[in-house]
């Protein structure tokens, strides 16, 4: 039998946000390479989800300050304990780390694209310093690109945006998705745990609005909840329930108390629950501005459930007319509009949810995006 290559993942944290719970679970379902994860800053959440599947995870605890000259010399310790035959690098501080360690360690090196750092919506609250400062890194960043190998894209829309802002040729860049495991999304459920869920959050004899995303300004809550005056009119018994955690969290409780909303928007931070919190959902809503991909979409999707979305083509990516109802990005009147729509003629609107999950199980299958990773680590490695 011949040994398993060995790739070592190097990501910023494993605190459990999209990037790191996708990288993990995929992970999980390799079959010809064995992971080794290394997460370089404080936030651990995922570490012992690893040790369960036994996939070995290093703690650098690098304090948060950067530190890249403590970081490298740390990570470059693991390089010489693992001696990985790959490396790969997530998220932009630890694709810094690895690329400076490149000159001295001679191992192919994969970098991640999962979001668009580089979205002009980014500059647009920037005052003149700052947006001189993302102009340097963004500099950085195309420079430091020339140490990489080869690049994974979790979409089609971030592979041209961030090749193009960092100067990178596109063959050298392929789109492999999110993957998500279906079995996890199955649309059957047990009406008295259900139930309980609903009484535990006080939404039993209510409409349930979902929206599953981290709490930033770019994901768009905002807009959900200046759009639920107007549909509480229509619909008094609603209820928004916002599931995720975020540096955002404040100003949205802000304007929830402005708008006298606290009866209706529920802010419920981190769910290991999303399963069946999909299932008590009349209704998915994800008003993203910009995005990698949207993982809480494809969830959505898996769970056959009416999706409301904003055009943006990170979503288009996913959902397009015959499986989710668009708004204008932004426009929280045609949000509003849509909202109360699709409450209205959610019998008739059933088969977008079907259609959609039929899409999801094709395109974002866990183990056809695992095969997925462990083919191209093979032509890197050739």
């Amino acid at each position: 039998m011949m040994n398993k290559k060995k790739v070592l993942f190097v990501i910023d944290t494993l605190q459990g946000s999209g990037a790191e719970r996708s990288l993990v679970e995929i992970a999980q379902h390799f079959k010809r390479y064995t992971p080794v994860f290394a997460h370089v800053y404080e936030g651990n959440m995922m570490v012992p989800v690893l040790e369960k599947a036994g996939i070995k995870a290093y703690s650098l605890n690098i304090p948060m300050e950067k530190n890249f000259g403590l970081a490298a010399k740390k990570l470059g310790e693991v390089y010489e304990k693992e001696q990985p035959d790959l490396i790969h690098s997530t998220l932009f501080k630890s694709d810094l780390i690895t690329r400076r360690l490149k000159s001295k360690y001679k191992i192919p090196l994969i970098s991640s694209y999962v979001n668009n750092n580089y979205n002009p919506l980014r500059f647009e609250n920037l005052n003149f310093v700052q947006s001189l400062k993302m102009r340097l890194v963004q500099l950085y960043d195309a420079v430091s690109s020339r140490k990489v190998d080869f690049f994974i894209s979790n979409s089609e829309t971030i592979k041209e945006a961030k090749a193009k802002s960092t100067l990178v040729n596109k063959d050298k860049v392929k789109v492999i998705f999110r993957g998500r495991d279906v079995q996890k999304f199955q649309t059957d459920f047990d009406p008295q745990k259900l139930d309980a869920l609903k009484k535990s959050l006080n939404v039993l004899n209510k409409k349930v609005l979902l929206n599953v995303s981290r709490l930033l300004e770019r994901k768009g809550q905002m807009d959900m909840i200046d759009a639920l005056p107007e549909i509480i009119k229509v619909h008094p018994d609603i209820v928004l329930l916002i599931a995720g955690h975020g540096n955002y969290e404040t100003k949205l409780n802000r304007r929830i108390k402005e708008l006298g909303l606290e009866n209706y928007v529920q802010l419920l931070g981190r769910r290991q629950d999303v399963p069946d919190l999909l299932k008590i959902a009349d209704l998915f809503v994800y008003p993203s501005y910009f995005e990698g991909l949207p993982g809480s979409l494809i969830e959505a999707m898996l769970a056959e459930k009416l999706i409301v979305c904003s055009d943006i083509p990170e979503n288009q990516e996913c959902v397009d007319t015959e499986t989710a109802i668009f708004f204008g990005r932004g426009n929280v009147e045609e949000l509003t509009e849509k909202v109360l729509d699709s409450l209205e003629n959610q019998e008739e609107l059933k088969s977008l949810g079907r259609k959609a999950r039929v899409v999801a199980i094709q395109k974002f299958d866990i183990h056809n995006i695992a095969r997925e990773y462990e083919t191209t680590y093979d032509e890197v490695l050739s």
